[in-house]
């Protein structure tokens, strides 16, 4: 049986229009699912490699941090919990500039918010920029020894692009904030300050207003959602259908 000329046209026409709407949102699929393992994997080697610090160390992170910090040197305790901690890993180095917002404008990368808007401060830009041999990167920022932080049992926060100097770049995206706890673990941040180090909270609808596309300062509550892979809006995944 033969096809005339009018129909293999239209026939390629219907395929390219099914293509054009098809293509797009599996790619996005594609994308978002990869961010998820690496996040996935991410999370997981935080916590093997707090574990072996205190097998090592005989201490958590947390009371590390809480017994060798010196009040008035934020970068020097935050470099030196950053890199002991970072000892933990199979190898890493410094990235050649001492905190984010430098560290990417080197590499003209643009730090954005979830939303996408560029943002020049970061949750965690106290330390250095510590690179693992994957390429992801890690900072340190707000120590929980201090009196202003009322010798809380969560901290120091810590900050990682899951990715590296690959894109997006974006908060809630492949960038994520953490911290680290008393009882040797590390868990999503939920505190309402992004600058500071913030009471930790389970509740959800605090927890979500911080991790928001409407959000204005950074976006530093995602790792909560995504890390049960549950919208903060409270409909569907996190990684398949808030994430834009």
């Amino acid at each position: 049986m033969a096809f005339t000329l009018a129909e293999v046209l239209i026939t390629l026409g219907v395929i390219g229009v099914v293509a054009a709407i098809t293509i797009p949102g599996l790619m996005t699929h594609l994308r978002n699912k990869k961010l998820e393992s690496q996040f996935k994997k991410t999370y997981a080697e935080l916590n093997i490699a707090a574990r072996a610090f205190y097998a090592g160390e005989d201490s958590s992170v947390h009371d590390y941090d809480s017994l060798t910090v010196v009040e008035g040197t934020n970068q020097a305790y935050s470099n030196n919990v950053l890199d002991k901690f970072m000892s933990y890993y199979k190898s890493y180095q410094t990235a050649p500039q001492n905190i984010w917002y430098n560290f990417d404008h080197v590499h003209n990368i643009t730090q954005n918010n979830l939303n996408g808007n560029p943002i020049t401060s970061y949750p965690c830009d106290r330390s250095h920029v510590a690179i693992d041999m994957v390429g992801r990167l890690y900072s340190t920022d707000d120590t929980s020894a201090f009196s202003a932080y009322g010798g809380v049992t969560y901290g120091p926060k810590i900050c990682v692009d899951t990715n590296g100097i690959d894109p997006p770049n974006r908060l809630g995206y492949d960038r994520f904030v953490f911290v680290f706890t008393e009882n040797n673990s590390v868990v999503p941040y939920t505190g309402n300050s992004w600058s500071n180090l913030a009471a930790q909270t389970n509740d959800k609808t605090q927890i979500a207003q911080y991790c928001s596309y409407s959000q204005s300062t950074p976006a530093h509550t995602c790792a909560y959602f995504a890390l049960e892979n549950k919208s903060p809006t409270g409909n569907g995944d996190y990684w398949r259908d808030f994430l834009k």
